[in-house]
C-alpha cells in the first residue's frame, strides 16, 4: 500500500519504555504533568495543548518542541480511542536529536494496521493514523476523489499534493469534485474495479520511496509497534491484485525479526 510513509528509511526503531509513565520521570520533560493528567499510564491530548499556550514556556523552546512531538503522536500518528498518548512514549522525545533518525514511517503504519486488525476481531474502534486510510480511499477506489488539473494529476508526489487548492480543476470559477455519484462507487465497488496501482502511470513511479512500497506490499513481514505489539503483514495475501495470480498464503516463518532494515529489503 503507498502511504508516502518512509518504511525503513531510517535504521534506528522508535523507543518505548514504560517507566517514562511514572510521575518524577515524566515531570523531567512535562513539568506541568500531575497525577490527575495520568491514567493507566498515558496523559490526555488536552494537557499536551497547555504547554503550547502557556506563556511561560515560550522561552522555552525545547519544551514546546517536546510537547508539540507528543500532541502530534497521540492527536495523529498513534491516535486512541481516548484521546490520550502513552507516557512511554517520552523516551523517543528526550533526545531531538535522536528522534530526527528514527524509522517513524515503520511505527506509524504498523500501529495502523495493529488498530485495523484489533478492531476487526474485537469490534473495537480504529485508531491510530486513520487519515491513510482516507488516502487509500481516495487514490485506490476512486470514490468522491477530487478532479485536478490534468498537467499535476501525474507528477505530484506525494500524490495528496495533487489536490492542494490552487490544484483543483474548476468549472465557471468553482471546483468540483466526484461526491454526487460516490454512494453508488461505494455500493458498487468490487474488488475487480479497485485501482490496487494507482502510481502506475505517474511520473514519480520508479523513485525510491514508490518502489520500496511496491516492494513491501509483496512481502510477508511483522510490523513492530513501539509500545511490543506486533502484527505479521502477509504481502502474499494481496497478490491476486497485484500480481493476477491466486495464492494460498502459508503462515509467517517463527524467524523473521521484528524491525525491518533497509538492507533486508
Amino acid at each position: 500500500m503507498l502511504t508516502s510513509l518512509s518504511i525503513g528509511q531510517y535504521p534506528t526503531q522508535v523507543p518505548y519504555d514504560d517507566t517514562w509513565s511514572i510521575l518524577s520521570n515524566a515531570r523531567q520533560l512535562l513539568r506541568y504533568i500531575d497525577s490527575n493528567h495520568i491514567k493507566s499510564g498515558n496523559v490526555g491530548i488536552s494537557h499536551l495543548r497547555t504547554y503550547l499556550t502557556i506563556a511561560d514556556d515560550r522561552e522555552n523552546d525545547i519544551t514546546i518542541a517536546r510537547a508539540f512531538i507528543l500532541f502530534k503522536m497521540g492527536h495523529l500518528w498513534f491516535q486512541t480511542a481516548n484521546d490520550t498518548v502513552p507516557l512511554g512514549y517520552l523516551v523517543a522525545i528526550a533526545d531531538l536529536d535522536s528522534a530526527a533518525q528514527y524509522d517513524w514511517g515503520t511505527a506509524i503504519f504498523a500501529s495502523l494496521y495493529h488498530s485495523l486488525d484489533t478492531a476487526v476481531t474485537t469490534g473495537g474502534a480504529i485508531t491510530g493514523f486513520v487519515q491513510l486510510l482516507m488516502y487509500w480511499f481516495y487514490e485506490y477506489c476512486g470514490v468522491s476523489h477530487p478532479i485536478v488539473k490534468e498537467e499535476v494529476k501525474f507528477s505530484a508526489y506525494p500524490c495528496l499534493k495533487a489536490w492542494e487548492r490552487g490544484n483543483k480543476r474548476k468549472t465557471n470559477d468553482q471546483a468540483t469534485n466526484l461526491f454526487i455519484p460516490g454512494r453508488y462507487h461505494i455500493e458498487h465497488r468490487m474488488i475487480e474495479t479497485i485501482t490496487w496501482e494507482p502510481w502506475l502511470e505517474s511520473e514519480v513511479s520508479e523513485i525510491e520511496d514508490v518502489l520500496t512500497a511496491k516492494l513491501l506490499s509483496r512481502k510477508r513481514m511483522p510490523l513492530q509497534v513501539p509500545n511490543e505489539n506486533c502484527k505479521y503483514y502477509l504481502g502474499d495475501k494481496c497478490w491476486r491484485q497485484l500480481e493476477g495470480e491466486a495464492r494460498i498464503p502459508l503462515d509467517p516463518p517463527l524467524s523473521m525479526s521484528p524491525h525491518i532494515s533497509p538492507a533486508a529489503l
